[in-house]
């Protein structure tokens, strides 16, 4: 649908074109008044209409002038003047030049000046077709430019690269560049869904373009290109070496430290906490790359600094994130006895206070501890929790998932002290199925299905997946798949679905609830999903179970 304005001095003629031409059968839905030039001007800036039909001749500025203004303003508006014979000659001069598309000579005769509008209608709708084709290329090239650079990013961040890097192939058509890598992660307290780890990744990329402005004077020059994995964002800041940072070495001077430090106290809809590490600056792309792996490591300052949500590798105050200066931190042989101990004896606190304990002594109190004594750190706990499920015959798949094997645990987690808290949790988990293995001369698994069936029921308005699971009690995926079959003879889906419908049942006995409720109650977003399901399992639908009950 189309938007007209008409700019007529006389009202007669303005209230006579409004009703002239049956408006809405040619797709115009809207039409806009103006007394003269400079009315119009200011209302067609305002509405921007898609037709503009003026007279020539007003007080204060005529249409010719207000055309030329409105022309660049306005490139897919289609001007048509309303003109009188004494002004004939003067619109075809207006048109030659191309500042108006036609004219409608006064009086009207309607079949001539309805076709002039069909074609102008024509016109338009061409021009409407072809703003939307080069805005769909420009968005293309949009993204594929981002998409390459997002691929240049991962591709140094994983490896060395060799020979020379063809820049203008990611849209760098600069001679030569500063780099400034950076990386920036968050955390939240609840699972995500897919709308809201896209808000938090836009967040991310705020938070970045605000650390630019901290960083750089001209900060509208310089080009960020990004990589998201999970919830990191990898960034390359690049400046043509012309522009000069307002950066001296690596630390953010002058009164911009106050700035960065607020970035970070917004945690915005999704409750989420932010923290960024910078790396160093470098000419060549290929030290950026080395830079950008060591302000990922930086990151983990986090667990020594809590209070700092703004990190930096390399900086002489900032505990270097992987360099001689950070000791080897190994667990000696009395440390390794005591955990084995607690393993044995069980008990939540005791398992936890011991974590927190070796944590401060040999992290917290060594100096120079970084990335690499954390590893090490979580490497011995790991090791020797491992050695007692092989020493008495616990199956290891079911007490270990990648995530403990590629260490790749640390990124879940904000403080230290959730960290060792999950650590102490997944130890507490052997210690139980050491456990009950030792009173049923075998290893058991009933403790674990009540667990996760408790888990559920606390997250049933969410897509609790098997991955979620078996990452809450430390379980592969798969193993955890053929431990629902092989001691309850049904798969996990199965397992969740009659969860679900048992919480159903006991919300339908509710009458304040709505079927409608209970369905979302119970985290179905279908409600023909829900109702299939209820009568598949209890062979009635949610409405005949209540009429079975009485209500």
């Amino acid at each position: 649908m189309y938007k007209l304005m008409i700019v007529e001095d006389e009202p007669l003629i303005r209230a006579g074109l409004k009703h002239y031409f049956a408006w809405q059968e040619l797709g115009v839905e809207t039409i806009l008044e103006a007394e003269n030039g400079k009315q119009g001007f200011r209302t067609a800036l305002g509405e921007r209409p898609d037709i503009v039909i003026t007279d020539i001749r007003m007080p204060e500025m005529d249409g010719l002038q207000m055309v030329e203004e409105l022309r660049s303003e306005l490139p897919d508006t289609v001007f048509i003047i309303l003109t009188g014979y004494n002004d004939f000659a003067y619109a075809q001069k207006a048109i030659r030049l191309g500042s108006v598309h036609a004219f409608l000579l006064k009086p009207l005769e309607y079949d001539e000046s309805l076709s002039i509008l069909m074609e102008c209608l024509e016109t338009l709708k061409q021009r409407k077709a072809a703003r939307v084709q080069q805005n769909l290329l420009e968005t293309e090239a949009r993204e594929t430019i981002k998409l390459k650079r997002s691929q240049l990013v991962k591709l140094l961040l994983e490896e060395p690269v060799p020979g020379e890097i063809p820049l203008s192939s990611y849209g760098l058509d600069g001679a030569s560049y500063t780099y400034l890598p950076f990386v920036v992660t968050w955390f939240t307290q609840q699972p995500l869904s897919y709308l809201a780890r896209g808000r938090l990744r836009n967040q991310a990329e705020k938070l970045a373009s605000e650390l630019i402005r901290c960083c750089y004077n001209d900060a509208d020059r310089v080009q960020v290109l990004t990589y998201f994995d999970h919830a990191k964002m990898y960034a390359l800041a690049c400046l043509e070496e012309s522009t000069s940072p307002s950066l001296t070495g690596n630390a953010i001077s002058g009164p911009d430290v106050s700035r960065v430090s607020g970035l970070f106290g917004q945690s915005g809809t999704d409750q989420a906490t932010f923290y960024a590490a910078l790396g160093s600056r470098s000419s060549d792309p290929a030290a950026a790359g080395s830079s950008l792996r060591q302000a990922e490591k930086a990151l983990y300052l986090r667990f020594f600094h809590p209070e700092r949500q703004l990190l930096e590798a390399g900086r002489p105050a900032s505990l270097p994130a992987d360099s001689d200066s950070d000791p080897l931190v190994r667990l000696s042989g009395p440390d390794k006895a005591e955990l084995e101990r607690g393993l044995e004896t069980g008990g939540a606190e005791p398992i936890k206070l011991l974590l927190a304990r070796l944590a401060r002594e040999k992290l917290l109190d060594t100096p120079g501890a970084a990335y690499g004594s954390l590893l090490g750190f979580l490497q011995d706990i790991v090791s020797v929790t491992l050695r007692f499920a092989h020493k008495h015959d616990i199956p290891v798949e079911g007490v270990y998932s990648d995530k403990l094997l590629k260490l790749s645990c640390v990124d879940d987690f904000r403080t230290l002290k959730g960290l060792l808290d999950w650590m102490s949790g997944w130890m507490l988990h052997l210690s139980s199925v050491y456990q009950e293995s030792s009173q049923t001369n075998g290893p058991g698994n009933g403790i674990i299905f009540k667990q996760i069936e408790t888990y559920i029921r606390q997250h049933l308005d969410q897509d609790v997946t098997l991955q979620m699971v078996a990452d809450q009690f430390f379980y592969n995926p798969s193993y955890l798949s053929r431990l629902f079959k092989l001691k309850l003879n049904k798969n996990y889906m199965t397992f969740v679905s009659e969860i679900r419908i048992s919480h159903a049942m006991d919300c339908l006995q509710k009458p304040e609830y709505l079927v409608t409720d209970v369905c979302h109650l119970c985290g179905y977003k279908s409600y023909k999903h829900f109702v299939k399901t209820f009568k598949k399992i209890t062979r009635l639908t949610p409405t005949d179970y209540r009429k079975q009950i009485g209500l």
